[in-house]
């Protein structure tokens, strides 16, 4: 059994969880519904519980404020959010699952799957640490990212990314100090979480950093050189938009 906890403002949506939760997954026991931040602060304490479900807006205050007034999180937590923007690209990067509302079981279920690997596998809670971070992160320079690995997750700073191969559903980060890191996420994954941080996906199988950009050559779709050394193809479909990005700088 999973002992959780639904945290939510919202009657209709309150049912509904707990409607699913006990007609399709009877192993997760809902010790509690709370209706606010300061609800779920009183009581986290004695419920001690392994999961929570967490609406991102519960006015006048948000999920992240329960979370950062608690002085130890030893729970999972499952973000449930009707804003598709709000906080999501911190969400993602911090590994950490989110149902977008309305959902349904389709949704529910491969959240739940992740979670049970998570215990199974006794993977760190240090990602929620990493979340409240991000959260009050404003530039690329200070953001980190949880990046999953077999054993866990390595947490590392997206400044120290240079750029990323793919290999099918595996993609390896290289580092400044030119260290490497293959982590179990394809590159489509890591173009939706890096994308918005200053890398770029030159070629199916490549991103870079566009900090560390040291020279372009020219061709059919061209190359990219970077500052460790490495060279990048750039593919003739992605060649427009990159030399976009380029004058951009």
């Amino acid at each position: 059994m999973y002992s959780t906890l639904i945290v939510d403002d919202e009657k209709d949506q309150q049912d509904h969880l707990a409607s699913m939760l006990g007609e399709h997954f009877p192993q997760y026991k809902i010790l509690d519904i709370c209706s606010s931040v300061d609800e779920a602060t009183s009581k986290i304490g004695a419920l001690n519980p392994q999961l929570v479900f967490l609406d991102v807006m519960l006015p006048p205050k948000t999920g992240f404020d329960f979370l950062g007034g608690l002085k130890k999180i030893d729970f999972e937590v499952i973000f449930a959010t009707s804003y598709e923007k709000f906080a999501l690209d911190a969400i993602k990067l911090s590994a950490v699952d989110y149902l977008l509302k309305p959902f349904g079981l389709d949704d529910l279920n491969p959240a739940l799957d992740k979670f049970e690997k998570r215990i199974t596998e006794k993977s760190s809670l240090n990602h929620l640490d990493l979340l409240l971070q991000n959260i009050k992160t404003s530039t690329a320079d200070k953001m980190r990212v949880a990046l999953p690995t077999l054993s866990g997750f390595v947490f590392v700073q997206l400044a120290d990314v240079i750029r990323c191969q793919s290999d099918d559903m595996y993609t390896t980060f290289f580092f400044a100090d030119k260290s490497k890191l293959m982590v179990s996420r394809s590159m489509k994954d890591c173009e939706e979480l890096l994308s918005e941080y200053g890398f770029f996906r030159t070629h199916t199988s490549h991103m870079i950093n566009m900090r560390y950009l040291k020279e372009y050559i020219r061709g059919d779709g061209g190359q990219v050189k970077l500052t460790d050394g490495s060279v990048v193809d750039v593919s003739r479909r992605r060649k427009d938009d990159f030399l976009k990005v380029i004058n951009r700088l």
